[in-house]
């Protein structure tokens, strides 16, 4: 009896030894994966912060004003063209919206 509760005890101790063989090596897979996420954070800051210059620089009004100038024909707004909302019929907003629908189909060529 003594000899059957010995071997239930050393193989219950190889057991064990297997299952922290193999925590240890799980918890080291882990390590390493934290590691790797960390650097891969670091990668992805580091990208964000190369994103945010670059649309600070996109972004500077004296270049938009720049491009706005060369691409868009825009004048001054005139002050007949500003109203009070209250003022407006509903008859006029229904054609401030179509009319730059209408500009643009004139000045698009005939297909």
């Amino acid at each position: 009896m003594l000899r059957f509760v010995n071997i239930c005890l050393v193989l219950g101790l190889v057991a064990l030894a297997y299952v922290i063989y193999q925590v240890k090596y799980e918890a080291r897979a882990l390590d390493e994966r934290i590691v790797l996420l960390h650097k891969e954070i670091e990668a992805e800051r580091d990208a964000l912060a190369v994103a945010r210059a670059g649309w600070s620089l996109l972004n500077r009004p004296e270049r938009i004003e720049r491009l706005a100038k060369k691409y868009l024909n825009l004048a001054p707004a005139q002050p007949r063209q500003l109203v009070i909302l209250d003022e407006v019929t509903e008859r006029e907003l229904q054609r401030a919206a179509t009319a730059p629908t209408k500009a643009a189909a004139l000045k698009s060529p005939a297909h």
